[in-house]
């Protein structure tokens, strides 16, 4: 599993399992297959793309867009 942590200030794409930790200035795309643990803030949307999975613990200041990806709350 891949892990990003810090500030991150560009957009993101998860092509593989990946923890986000920090903060994101700026839009995530999950691509199908890859699964993503959301520990970031995110200043920005996330677009799940089908077949992707996340598990969102922390507060997305933007949209949220499921093109049929499975998605899981999780209290932080």
């Amino acid at each position: 599993m891949k892990l990003l942590f810090g500030e991150q200030n560009s957009d993101i794409t998860i092509e593989v399992d990946t923890i986000v930790k920090g903060t994101v200035n700026g839009n995530i795309e999950v691509l199908p297959g890859a699964r993503l643990e959301l520990e970031a803030k995110v200043i920005g949307n996330v677009t799940l793309r089908k077949h992707s999975q996340i598990s969102i613990m922390n507060h997305i200041e933007g949209q949220l867009f499921n093109e049929g990806a499975k998605v899981e709350f999780l209290k932080y």
